[in-house]
């Protein structure tokens, strides 16, 4: 039984942490607010998905004709700001059907997850939400990183004056651009990039401020590095402490938000390096096990263009795009397919709607229907709502079509009055 909320960060943030400056965005919130239809991915039939918000029936059956079906519903508008955890956990008939299914498959472990579970009958089938919190955080994994003296490791800072000096520390190292990433920052919305002494002396202004107000400053300042590659590895743990490597995916991202998630190469993880990527997965499993964490975790990885590589960017004790897109990929391997999931965000015409884009996409022979023809699948299309929208696909196809198929469903999309941002 599927279900979660996508802003798992902001539920695990502490009330008394400052703050990076970063304006509000209402629309941003209420893309994320629909992305758990993307979950549909990891559904196999006879599964349940509960989703916060309806979902297009020409978008199930898409998904249906595609393979990719399951049992379905959406959890009401009894309060309109409730997370779907809290309207699950406010429908006796919704938590009645979660306790008729064996295993929870929660996208990440919330306070409410822990509740619904206790309500539901699965008592102890989900992680401490304390645990699971702790290990989120930035500061967790750089500490970890530190501990076990893995190559790229970032600074926990605990005060503005420690910001201060740390972000000193890699600019007269010869970095040109530091980065101070709030600890349960997330797409994007949680780094601050530090170009400059004025852009550094705003920064600590507004740290300062809010230690004044009585707020805990803790951030991880780390150097931009001259990434080559980014890839994602993908583990289970078991409640009893034993994990299993479910797979790797290529990691592309929009700025500090992820935007490509597809096949990765051999050498990524092959490559003589030290740590290895063996060791390096197995100190970060061994890590949340001993914090009482279980369940999927996704650690991001960036190699360098000297040929170094930073093993752990952060741990997401979470599912993510990622693991979608692997076990998407499992699913279309026997057709000789593999998965590309891709989201980028679009200006959205008023009057469209997200059956028009399917329809369009069948027109030109694009939608992916099943079986080996290569094609596009729309996951989620509550994303794509005036004014403005996301648009959140997979290309399913061989990794030297992905570039042409994605351009074709971009120009489909752009004829039926999506206009993607930043599209090539």
């Amino acid at each position: 039984m599927h279900f979660g909320s996508f802003d798992a960060e902001r539920h695990w943030r502490p009330k008394d942490l400052a703050s990076l400056p970063q304006l509000a965005d209402p629309a941003a919130d209420r893309l994320v607010a629909r992305m758990d239809e993307a979950l549909f991915a990891a559904a196999a039939p006879g599964d349940l998905l509960i989703t916060r918000e309806p979902v297009s029936p020409a978008q199930r059956h898409a998904l249906e004709d595609a393979g990719f079906g399951c049992a379905h519903r959406h959890a009401g508008d009894r309060d309109e700001a409730a997370d779907v955890e809290h309207r699950i956990l406010d429908s006796t008939d919704l938590t009645l059907l979660v306790g008729e299914f064996g295993t929870l498959r929660p996208y990440a472990v919330l306070p409410t997850t822990v509740g619904l579970a206790e309500s539901a009958g699965h008592a102890g089938t989900v992680p401490p939400v304390e645990s699971v919190a702790r290990v989120n955080g930035k500061a967790w994994s750089s500490r970890l990183g530190a501990r076990h003296r893995l190559p790229g490791a970032g600074r926990v800072v605990r005060s503005a004056a420690e910001l201060e000096t740390a972000v000193r520390s890699d600019a007269e190292e010869g970095c040109s651009v530091v980065l101070v990433k709030d600890t349960y920052g997330v797409a994007g919305r949680g780094t601050f990039e530090v170009t400059s002494q004025r852009r550094l002396a705003r920064l600590v202004k507004h740290l300062r401020g809010q230690e004044e107000e009585g707020l805990r400053v803790e951030f991880v300042v780390q150097p931009r590095y001259d990434r080559e590659a980014d890839f994602s590895s993908h583990l289970r743990i078991d409640p009893d402490g034993s994990w299993q490597l479910l797979g790797v995916q290529s990691l592309v991202n929009a700025g500090y938000r992820h935007e490509v998630s597809g096949p990765a190469s051999r050498a990524l993880t092959s490559t003589p390096r030290s740590p290895t990527h063996a060791e390096a997965v197995n100190t970060v499993a061994r890590e949340l096990a001993r914090e009482g964490y279980f369940g999927p975790v996704c650690i991001d990885s960036m190699t360098l263009r000297d040929g170094s590589w930073v093993p752990v960017l952060e741990v997401n004790a979470r599912m993510s795009m990622g693991s979608l897109n692997l076990g998407l990929d499992e699913r279309v391997r026997e057709h000789g397919l593999r998965s590309h999931l891709w989201q980028e965000d679009a200006a959205v015409a008023d009057g469209f709607t997200a059956d028009r884009f399917l329809e369009a996409l069948r027109a030109e022979g694009l939608l992916y229907e099943g079986g080996s023809t290569p094609g596009v699948l729309p996951l989620v299309s509550g994303s794509l709502a005036a004014p403005r929208g996301r648009l959140i696909c997979t290309a399913l196809c061989a990794p030297e079509s992905f570039d042409s198929l994605r351009a074709s469903a971009r120009s489909v999309a752009s004829s039926v009055g999506v206009t993607l941002v930043g599209a090539t």
